[in-house]
C-alpha cells in the first residue's frame, strides 16, 4: 500500500448528493451518543493518547451495543488509523489502520498541525452554538484553512453545525 501526502476527507457534497434529511439509523446513532457516559471529546483525547496524532473524525455508531469511532493521523500525516472507544469507560477497545479516501476535499496533514482551531474546540463551539452535544464531526476544507462540520443532538433534533478556521460556528 503507498502511503499518500495527503489525508482526503468527505464533505458537505456527500450529504447534499445522498438527501439533508437524518436517516434513521442516524437518529438511532444520535440518541444512543446523548446517553453515553464519555463525551465526543473525551473519545478524541483518548484515541489521540493512543495514536499519537490528531483526530480528523468522529462519529458515535451503534455497532457492537454502541460506541465512539475516531480517526486519528498520525506519523506526520503517514498513518491513519481510527479506534473504536467505549462510550461508557472511555477504554479503547479496538483499532483498525485506515486507507486515505479520496472523497471531494483534499487537506494536507500539516493543515492540521497549523490549524488554529482543533477538532476538539470546533465541537466545543458547535455544542455551544446548537445547545445540544455533539455525536459526530469532520474535518473540511475551506479555502486554505481547515474547517469543521459537526452533527449536534438537541432537545428540538438534529443540527448540522459549521466551524471555521477560527472557531465562528453556524448553525444549518
Amino acid at each position: 500500500m503507498s502511503k499518500s501526502p495527503y489525508l482526503s476527507v468527505a464533505g458537505v457534497a456527500l450529504a447534499a448528493a445522498i438527501g439533508l434529511a437524518v436517516s434513521p439509523a442516524r437518529a438511532d446513532d444520535a440518541e444512543m451518543a446523548k446517553s453515553a457516559k464519555i463525551s465526543i471529546v473525551q473519545a478524541i483525547e483518548a484515541a489521540e493518547a493512543k495514536g499519537g496524532g490528531k483526530a480528523t473524525e468522529a462519529d458515535f455508531e451503534d455497532d457492537n451495543g454502541g460506541r465512539w469511532e475516531i480517526k486519528v493521523i498520525a506519523d506526520g500525516g503517514n498513518k491513519l488509523t481510527e479506534y473504536y472507544i467505549d462510550p461508557n469507560s472511555g477504554e479503547v477497545k479496538g483499532q483498525e489502520e485506515q486507507t486515505f479516501e479520496k472523497y471531494f476535499t483534499m487537506l494536507k496533514p500539516e493543515d492540521f498541525s497549523k490549524a488554529q482551531v482543533q477538532l476538539k474546540d470546533a465541537i466545543a463551539a458547535a455544542e455551544k452554538a446548537a445547545g445540544g452535544k455533539a455525536y459526530g464531526a469532520e474535518v473540511e476544507r475551506s479555502g486554505d484553512a481547515v474547517a469543521y462540520e459537526i452533527d449536534v443532538i438537541t432537545d428540538q433534533g438534529d443540527k448540522d453545525v459549521d466551524v471555521d478556521a477560527t472557531g465562528n460556528a453556524k448553525v444549518d
